[in-house]
């Protein structure tokens, strides 16, 4: 328990979702705990779970791009998202306020396809793998259907 803010922060870094990285860290202990008796004699606890951690989220991020691939959707339809009956301005204010909910490395990437910016591009600024741009935008696109929905 001790180590948990610093792996929650490791996680949120690597997966940039707030319910992700919970889950994520949430997994370790459950790992931690099956291995407990395998654990006493660590010279290095907080390397031995960080190492643990990066696996864990690295599993999900196989996971989520498999989960992705096989709905074959495309990454731009957020950005061609027309909310029915409603006149665009309410649905570029419903856009808006969802974007602002965003953190911002979610808010960078997402705003730089809606303007029409390439993978490429948006791994250049941000430093992201074209791989982890994919996975954020599909979250975003799934995040804002619920959103919407529940307006």
């Amino acid at each position: 328990m001790p180590l948990w803010q610093m792996l929650y922060r490791e996680a949120y870094r690597m997966l940039c979702d707030r319910f992700e990285a919970e889950d994520a860290v949430q997994n370790l202990y459950v790992r931690l705990w099956e291995k407990r008796g395998e654990l006493k004699n660590l010279i290095a606890p907080d390397a031995y779970c960080r190492t643990l951690l990066k696996n864990i989220c690295i599993d999900r991020w196989r996971q989520i791009r498999a989960h992705d691939d096989d709905e074959q959707i495309g990454t731009d339809e957020i950005t061609s998202y027309t909310p029915p009956e409603t006149d665009s301005k309410e649905a570029e204010e419903c856009l808006q306020h969802f974007l602002a909910s965003l953190p911002q490395v979610q808010q960078k990437v997402i705003r730089m396809k809606i303007n029409g910016c390439s993978f490429e591009e948006i791994e250049k600024v941000t430093g992201l793998q074209q791989t982890n741009i994919r996975v954020i935008i599909s979250r975003i696109r799934k995040r804002f259907r619920k959103f919407y929905d529940n307006l």
